[in-house]
């Protein structure tokens, strides 16, 4: 359930930079372990003995070799029409040479103990391969950690992050570079990967997705403001509106859940709307659809309400602990919710600060709410 949790997270947070699209996911929650959580399972090599044990990534079953190596292998026709990826995986670095995930000139993986990708783009019209070798070396700290790598088409823009912090970006391609698959047959997920013979879990949670698109749009300023009997205003500023279509002003009375309140046909670049029933506390934010249905959002605009706690929360990403400091020394109520609403756990903060046990919460992104104020923290 956590993992599954986990992914229609990751999901939402993806569509809602501009509609991320899921190709295939392995969780190894169960076996067998060539079964998919997404898009098609694989078919096992031969001598497989790989097995779905627990101590996976977050407490959750993983990938465990079983002191021999994975390779299982999948029609590489699931991945040939992507332009770009987005590819993750959790990794427990156990050795120092194995493939994540490769097809025909497309690898990522670690080799003599540091991260690698190599990728084969269309330039000018020609194959040109890119080859990225130790790139980073992961701890052997007996932890998972999460490696992605993304080629966005649509910025020809390559990052490498770790536990979701980018450590590598390499040199930009011209906007719209695609991937070359020139030759790709047989995909191959754990080639060579063993764990040394460790006998336990040292893969999981392996996504490849489309890389978001992004809006042709440039959000120039937002504000909003009371203006007495007549509601609140807001208003905005763009350029370079290319195939928008409409901003859905939508609104919330405690920054997480929102509702949408009125549509705004793009066009001309100065904009304004009046909110003319609003309540005691407001939070105001711009949903930028393009003609072909893919969004962002702009940043939040609160109105009304008291000045608010100043809040902050480390370290974010957060495994176990979080670290929630609050301006003043009074007591102030907290909450901490997940992006559906359901809340995982509130109470008091007494002397302004409080280290809340998350350790039991589901991976993805969390809601920390204290008084009227909100800060999102991921949860790995």
């Amino acid at each position: 359930m956590t993992k599954t949790f986990y992914s229609l997270i990751v999901l939402l947070l993806l569509a809602m930079a501009g509609q991320a699209q899921l190709v295939s996911q392995f969780t190894w929650d169960t076996n067998p372990v060539t079964k998919a959580a997404y898009g098609p399972d694989a078919t096992a090599s031969g001598g497989m003995t790989a097995t779905s044990t627990s101590g996976g990534a977050a407490g959750t079953n993983g990938l465990n070799p079983n002191s021999h190596d994975v390779g299982m292998t999948m029609a590489g026709s699931t991945f040939t029409s992507m332009q770009g990826i987005d590819i993750s995986v959790d990794f427990m670095r156990k050795e120092n040479g194995a493939s994540f995930f490769s097809l025909g000139g497309f690898d990522f993986g670690i080799a003599t103990g540091s991260i690698y990708i190599k990728y084969v783009l269309k330039v000018g019209g020609s194959d040109v391969t890119r080859t990225q070798n130790a790139q980073y070396g992961p701890p052997t700290d007996n932890a998972f950690h999460t490696f992605r790598f993304v080629f966005n088409n649509n910025t020809g823009v390559a990052t490498l992050s770790v536990d979701g912090v980018t450590v590598k970006t390499y040199a930009t391609e011209a906007a719209g570079t695609v991937l070359s698959w020139t030759g790709a047959g047989t995909a191959t997920i754990a080639g060579g990967l063993d764990g040394s013979g460790s006998n336990i879990a040292v893969l999981d949670n392996l996504i490849i997705q489309y890389p978001p698109t992004l809006l042709p749009l440039n959000l120039l300023s937002f504000d909003a403001a009371a203006a007495g009997g007549a509601g609140n205003k807001l208003g905005w500023t763009t350029a370079s509106e290319s195939g928008v279509k409409e901003f859905v002003v939508e609104r919330s009375a405690d920054g997480v859940t929102y509702f949408p309140i009125g549509v705004v046909a793009a066009g001309g670049g100065v904009y304004s709307f009046v909110d003319g029933a609003p309540g005691p506390v407001n939070f105001y934010r711009l949903k930028m659809v393009d003609i072909d249905g893919a969004f962002s959002y702009s940043p939040v605009k609160k109105v009304g309400g008291a000045a608010g706690v100043s809040l902050s929360c480390y370290p974010n990403p957060v495994v176990d602990y979080v670290n929630v400091k609050v301006g003043g020394s009074g007591a102030a109520k907290y909450m901490i919710s997940s992006l559906d609403g359901k809340i995982l756990q509130s109470g008091i903060i007494h002397g302004g600060q409080a280290s809340l046990n998350v350790a039991g919460a589901p991976k993805g992104m969390m809601i920390v709410r204290v008084e009227n104020e909100v800060f999102k923290v991921f949860k790995q």
